[in-house]
């Protein structure tokens, strides 16, 4: 992977996994690799190969090109949860804009 798309990929896979409240070790387990690879992946210092990505992809219910920054993820429980971590201010500023969305295509 380019840096970039490696460092999008592990700030993604971080924000999942802290998301969830999962450990490193319990993640590792899960999809069959080492606590200190996921570690790894997290900071950017190794990438993982396209089987593991998916199975991380696969995991978390995204997709492999999310995880590398290629899309954007638009489920609903995705968005919740980014709107949530907003700050109230943020959040008023969410909502007038997708108000004005939603008011401009009626």
């Amino acid at each position: 992977m380019q840096d970039i798309t490696l460092q999008l990929f592990a700030q993604r896979l971080k924000n999942l996994r802290e998301s969830r409240n999962l450990s490193t070790r319990i993640l590792a387990e899960t999809i069959g690799v080492s606590n200190a690879t996921i570690s790894r992946y997290e900071t950017g210092k190794r990438d993982p190969d396209l089987l593991t990505a998916h199975k991380i992809a696969q995991y978390f219910g995204v997709t492999v090109e999310y995880l590398c920054g290629d899309n954007l993820d638009t489920r609903v429980d995705s968005m919740v949860d980014m709107y949530t971590k907003l700050s109230e201010e943020s959040k008023q500023d969410a909502i007038k804009y997708i108000t004005y969305l939603y008011e401009k295509g009626k």
